[in-house]
């Protein structure tokens, strides 16, 4: 087992983690130019880092990064580098994008114009947010963990996980959460996102070819406290017109709720409330189709991280 595994953050936060990766390959060249990754931002973030992870050949490579049409860099420097077979080399490049990041949606763009091959094998944007009513301990690590068919490693977890792993062919692993509990995963070349709950980590290759290979890119490792997001809804038909009152009773205000309402399983009508404060009511009203039918009406309350479904149903007569 080769281990060459550095922590790049760690800390306390009075808010949440946020992680969004691209796991698809995508080899640049002669043929494919740009790669682009968008993700979301709930908020600007107190903190915010962009990982790249490549494979190419050890010559030099140029390429330019843009971040919101920001030139982020013109220069290949990855912070890490790791020979693999085939002469080829995994890089490893961390950015500090904090100030960067814009709330909603983001994108980034890979643009490459050599010839020879560089494979984008990860994308990920981790976010450390605050937010009232959160408290998040964390820790982030990346590089590059390899092991063998055979071998075992112990990882250290402070309840929930981020893995990014791949196979440098194909593999199987076993994944044991310290609860008798376990899960056998296909690995290919192409990089899968893990998520795992537990006090402790095992992985163990049980791969039976030797030359398969697993190899640990990332691992994430976080415990929060969380607020409770809550609240109801109460409708009201009206001659063509459903009314609708959400009602926070939770312990923070709600961003937004979503609400999607259907008659016999197709949607009629979908509404957006913005921020419901604690303790607080909003109202919303919706026209209705003349026929009669099951009226079932879904909301969904958004805070941070957190996500709370309401679903009312009704049998609605024709008027």
């Amino acid at each position: 087992m080769s281990v060459n595994f550095t922590s790049f953050d760690e800390g306390d936060v009075d808010g949440y983690l946020d992680y969004q990766s691209s796991t698809r390959s995508a080899t640049l060249g002669i043929t494919l130019k740009d790669h682009s990754f968008s993700f979301y931002a709930e908020d600007r973030p107190f903190k915010g880092y962009l990982v790249i992870i490549t494979e190419s050949p050890p010559d030099f490579v140029k390429w330019r990064l843009w971040l919101n049409n920001f030139s982020l860099t013109k220069e290949f420097k990855p912070n890490l580098t790791y020979p693999l077979e085939d002469r080829r080399e995994l890089h490893f490049h961390i950015f500090d994008v904090t100030h960067l990041i814009a709330k909603g949606k983001n994108e980034l763009t890979v643009n490459y114009n050599g010839a020879r091959p560089l494979t984008v094998r990860l994308t990920n944007v981790t976010m450390v947010m605050k937010s009232v009513g959160f408290l998040t301990k964390y820790s982030l690590k990346g590089g590059l963990l390899q092991v063998r068919p055979g071998e075992v490693i112990y990882l250290t977890s402070m309840g929930k996980n981020c893995i990014i792993m791949k196979n440098n062919s194909r593999g199987r692993i076993k994944l044991f959460n310290g609860k008798n509990s376990e899960d056998i995963l296909e690995l290919g070349p192409d990089c899968e996102e893990i998520d795992a709950e537990g006090e402790s980590l095992k992985i163990a290759n049980h791969s039976t070819d030797h030359r398969a290979i697993t190899q640990l890119l990332l691992h994430y490792t976080y415990k929060s406290q969380t607020p409770i997001l809550d609240f109801d809804v109460v409708p009201l038909i009206s001659g063509d017109t459903l009314s609708l009152k959400v009602v926070n009773t939770g312990d923070v205000d709600i961003e937004k709720v979503t609400v999607n309402v259907m008659i016999n399983g197709v949607t009629i009508g979908f509404k957006t409330i913005e921020r419901v404060s604690k303790g607080g009511e909003a109202q919303c009203t919706l026209p209705l189709p003349k026929k009669k039918g099951s009226l079932f009406i879904r909301s969904v309350g958004i805070r941070a991280g957190l996500r709370k479904i309401v679903d009312k149903e009704l049998n609605r007569e024709a008027t």
